[in-house]
C-alpha cells in the first residue's frame, strides 16, 4: 500500500496526523512500510476467522479472492470486529529492512514519530501486543 492509498482509506483526522509522522519520517530517512490503514467490514470479517477452523482455509482463500482483499494466511489477524481499521482510524506499519519489510520487529523511531502525531501504539497493548498496529488516540 502506497502512503497515499493510505492516506486516502483514513478518517481525515487520522490522515492528517499520519501525514505529520509520514513527513517526520521521511525528513529523517527512516525507512517504513504501510501494509495496511482503512479496512472494511467484510475484510476484518475475514481476518477474525482464519486460522480458527470455523470455516475451511480454502473457502476463506476463496471469500477473499471474490471480494477482491489479500488471501488470508493460516493465523489469526484479530480477535475482534470492533477494529478501528474500520472506523478508518488505524493503520499499521513495518520498519524496511534492506528494502523489505521486516515482519518480525518494530523500529522505536517509527513509534515515537508516530506517538508524537497523535497515535495509540499497539505494541504497549498487555493482553495482546500488536507492534505495527496505530491507532488514533483519543485525545
Amino acid at each position: 500500500m502506497t502512503k497515499y492509498d493510505a492516506l486516502n482509506s483514513l478518517d481525515n483526522r487520522a490522515a492528517a496526523k499520519l501525514s505529520l509522522a509520514i513527513l517526520e519520517m521521511e525528513s529523517n530517512g527512516i525507512p517504513y512500510f504501510i501494509s495496511e490503514a482503512g479496512r472494511e467490514l467484510l475484510t476484518q470479517c475475514l481476518y477474525v476467522l482464519q486460522g480458527t477452523g470455523i470455516v475451511p482455509q480454502s473457502e476463506l482463500e476463496w471469500a477473499c479472492k471474490k471480494a477482491g482483499i489479500r488471501p488470508p494466511g493460516t493465523q489469526r489477524i484479530s480477535w475482534t470486529l470492533k477494529s478501528k481499521h474500520i472506523d478508518k482510524l488505524a493503520v499499521d506499519i513495518y520498519p524496511l529492512k534492506d528494502g523489505k519489510p521486516d515482519y518480525n520487529n518494530q523500529d522505536m523511531r517509527i513509534v515515537e514519530a508516530m506517538k508524537r502525531a497523535g497515535f495509540d501504539w499497539g505494541g504497549d497493548w498487555v493482553k495482546t501486543p500488536d507492534p505495527p498496529h496505530f491507532e488514533l488516540g483519543a485525545a
